[in-house]
């Protein structure tokens, strides 16, 4: 991880994010702002029995492919979204996972 507290790393020496998606939610989003230093956004799908999918997209595919946030908050205009279809069409699949509490 680049630092505590957040969600960015370094992975196979290059520069990603980790997103994740609760099991109703379709898609994930990153700020505009970090975008452009990204080379990959990973994106965590919780599946119906509680587990993640895990996928890794391209950034220049992730920013070809986003559309604008529909949010009216703080994040409207500075966040692209990116749909679960697209991580599994386009992206590659890195793995299963189960977080045990």
């Amino acid at each position: 991880m680049s630092r505590k507290g957040s969600n960015e790393a370094t992975l196979d020496g290059r520069h990603i994010v980790i997103k994740c998606a609760r099991r109703r939610t379709q898609s994930v989003g990153v700020s505009l702002q970090m975008l452009p230093t990204l080379d990959a956004v990973i994106g965590a799908f919780e599946q119906d029995d509680g587990a993640f999918e895990v996928f890794s997209l391209d950034a220049d595919i992730y920013r070809g492919r986003m559309t604008p946030t529909r949010s009216r908050g703080a994040s409207a205009g500075r966040v692209g979204i990116v749909t679960k279809r697209v991580f599994t069409d386009e992206g590659k699949r890195i793995g299963s996972l189960r977080i045990d509490t």
